[in-house]
């Protein structure tokens, strides 16, 4: 068999010389946004996961998914110091191996990947959720299936990264053009490369989130406009109530009178608080939900964009250096605002582990240790 018929994951046979789309002070301004983003990207969701470890009360199906997204952002963040190294080199890697530089290219695709589909896998699991019984969720989320779910969120990115190389569209490593470690831009099949990850990691978990996340709002609408047609009717009737009971009654009371006059006005102020709480209750959702579509889209949509259109290469290297604040906004987002992790994550960093609620057994293991 001819040895050039076999599949090729890294080239590693000499290349043309390109040189680089982008001048020398620009990468360097570079390095310093991924090496301040690598460092938050590694401590924030460091906490993240070590909240889930220390306290049980953090185990939830909802929590498995944001840890899983979290040790993609982690997995993810542990290749920016070598694209720093790529950044910061002329024409060639500058050290002896390039295998650093393939791995932080199989980290950066495969993390970014898990981070996308565990987004999606969070609206879903937050639509069935809200919109579903509780007997639904049930079955859908067992352990097991989680699992599965879990497992999917880092075997679609692998095909869509390792399955294309493997039938010769494109090679990944150290891109001269790019000044990055990634896909090379340089081979014959490179924009069909690009293209097979923008269509295999952006369109399905993007699409995924808007349905969702559109389902869950169309149904709360739903919801809390039901609740306010109730709350009218039985403003209705009582006000019937009352009205009837006074027209029955055959000896004037301006007592019972005011007293009546007294109680529709509290129900009245009472409905209208009501109203105003879920007013304000449907707008913070609707916030929230735009808030993380917006930051979803924002970050992750040029550079999947400047992948599908070959014209706008030139973008690729600012497109993912936007792409790679994602890694350590999920935490924010998914964790630091949330009133549980919130507090726990505060503990973590003051170091009070014994004043965590719910202690995990690894956790009590360790705070009996440190009392011997």
């Amino acid at each position: 068999m001819d040895n050039n018929s076999l599949p090729k994951i890294n080239d590693t046979t000499k290349a043309p010389v390109y040189s680089s789309l982008y001048p020398y002070e620009a990468r360097a301004a570079l390095v310093g946004v991924w090496i301040l983003t690598c460092i938050l990207g590694l401590v924030g969701n460091s906490l993240v996961i070590w909240s889930v470890i220390l306290s049980k009360k953090l185990r939830t199906v909802t929590n498995a998914f944001v840890v899983n997204l979290s040790v993609a952002d982690f997995w993810t963040s542990l290749s920016y110091p070598w694209i720093c190294v790529a950044l910061v080199s002329n024409e060639s890697w500058p050290l002896e191996s390039e295998v650093p530089c393939v791995i932080a290219a199989i980290q950066l695709y495969t993390g970014l990947g898990a981070s996308l589909y565990s987004l999606a896998s969070i609206a879903l699991n937050r639509m069935v959720l809200v919109t579903q019984t509780m007997n639904t969720y049930s079955w859908w989320y067992t352990p097991r299936k989680v699992a599965v779910m879990i497992a999917m969120t880092w075997v679609c990115p692998c095909i869509v990264f390792f399955l294309p190389p493997i039938l010769g569209i494109g090679v990944f490593g150290y891109d001269p053009q790019d000044n990055t470690c990634s896909d090379k831009d340089g081979h014959p099949r490179g924009p069909e490369y690009n293209l097979a990850q923008s269509v295999g990691l952006y369109p399905v978990p993007m699409l995924i989130i808007i349905c969702c996340y559109t389902a869950l709002y169309i149904h709360l609408k739903q919801h809390f406009r039901k609740m306010k047609k109730k709350d009218n009717m039985e403003l209705s009737q009582t006000l019937s109530v009352d009205t009837t009971t006074r027209c029955q009654s055959h000896v004037p009371n301006r007592v019972s009178t005011a007293s009546s006059i007294n109680s529709v006005s509290t129900l009245q102020d009472s409905s209208v608080r009501h109203r105003q709480a879920i007013s304000r209750q449907q707008l913070a959702i609707t916030k929230n939900l735009f808030l993380v579509f917006c930051i979803f889209a924002s970050l992750l949509s040029p550079y999947f964009i400047s992948l599908a259109i070959p014209s706008s290469r030139k973008f690729a290297l600012y497109g993912v250096t936007i792409t790679v604040f994602n890694s350590c906004v999920n935490p924010i987002i998914y964790a630091v605002n949330h009133p549980q992790f919130k507090v726990v994550m505060r503990k973590i960093v003051k170091c009070r582990y014994s004043e965590i609620q719910e202690p995990s057994d690894l956790l009590k293991l360790l705070l009996s240790l440190r009392k011997n």
